[in-house]
């Protein structure tokens, strides 16, 4: 018992803020990050604008839909790296 409490303590200084060492992406690889969160979301309107000429269901209205979905999750997942590793903290 006396074991598990003395690897519970070490755990939760891991998991401490205060502890955790701050990592930042260079400048060089933010702006790199937001242009290419930019060139999805582009991306991403050009085929909803493509898809819109189509009509609903047909094969590239989907294939249209599939890109626009795949664009817009990949935009959301670097925005999430941007927040977590560009942003400042105020």
């Amino acid at each position: 018992m006396k074991h598990i409490t003395i690897i519970l303590a070490f755990l939760m200084t891991l998991a401490n803020p205060g502890t955790a060492i701050e990592q930042r992406f260079s400048d060089e690889d933010c702006r790199g990050v937001y242009a290419g969160i930019v060139s999805l979301l582009g991306e991403a309107n050009k085929n909803w604008e493509d898809r819109e000429q189509n009509p609903i269901a047909s094969p590239d209205y989907v294939k249209h839909t599939n890109i626009i979905k795949w664009t817009v999750d990949v935009a959301a997942n670097y925005t999430t790296i941007y927040e977590a590793f560009c942003a400042k903290v105020e």
